[in-house]
């Protein structure tokens, strides 16, 4: 095979990488189930990226001791990947249950993959006697805004209410439908 021809192979199996990473989100997005997610964001800057809004759900921190201690199993390692049983909510999804096993989320709930991140209490760790907690990320920590408009995600004005509108598909994966202020759209992702 001479160069041109292997060259023409290797861009068309970019392209074809490319174009099946965007289908994938496509179909999570098309596909899965709208739920609403609390969350407590963040805004930082990145000189590569642009703006974004870095975000951190409620169901981020999942209490495992306790009164708010959630049902399913207790014993979990950091990088595990988890399975979060979630109740939808208009006001925010509440997760209920987390597991080692998709099959283990009882019927009627919708299932969340995720990965844990750290325990008991995140990176810093906490003092005193505070419950148990996991700390997991679900890959719908960021999201990409135009250029000077993160701050209205990070910093809502006159005590707006920030959530997310996610799609969650049978694979668990979630995927970012619309950042929500006080209910209203004020975000929403688009193919382009």
């Amino acid at each position: 095979m001479t160069l041109w021809p292997k060259i023409i192979l290797l861009l068309g199996i970019e392209i074809a990488a490319l174009a099946a990473m965007v289908a994938d989100k496509q179909w999570t997005l098309a596909t899965g189930t709208p739920v609403v997610l609390e969350t407590v964001p963040v805004d930082p800057r990145s000189l590569f990226m642009g703006d974004y809004a870095r975000l951190n759900y409620t169901i981020s921190q999942l209490p495992m001791e306790g009164e708010t201690a959630l049902a399913g199993d207790k014993d979990f390692k950091r990088h595990d990947t988890i399975w979060v049983a979630l109740k939808p909510d208009p006001a925010g999804a509440k997760a209920v249950s987390v597991h080692h096993q998709r099959d283990a989320i009882a019927p009627g709930l919708i299932a969340l993959k995720g990965e844990v991140e750290d325990f008991d209490g995140g990176r810093w760790g906490r003092a005193g006697n505070q419950p148990r907690t996991l700390s997991v990320r679900y890959g719908i920590e960021q999201y990409f805004v135009q250029e000077g408009s993160g701050g209205q995600i990070e910093r809502p004005t006159g005590g707006e209410k920030v959530s997310i509108r996610v799609a969650i598909d049978s694979r668990g994966k979630a995927g970012i439908l619309a950042v929500l202020l006080d209910a209203r759209e004020a975000y929403r992702e688009t193919l382009f």
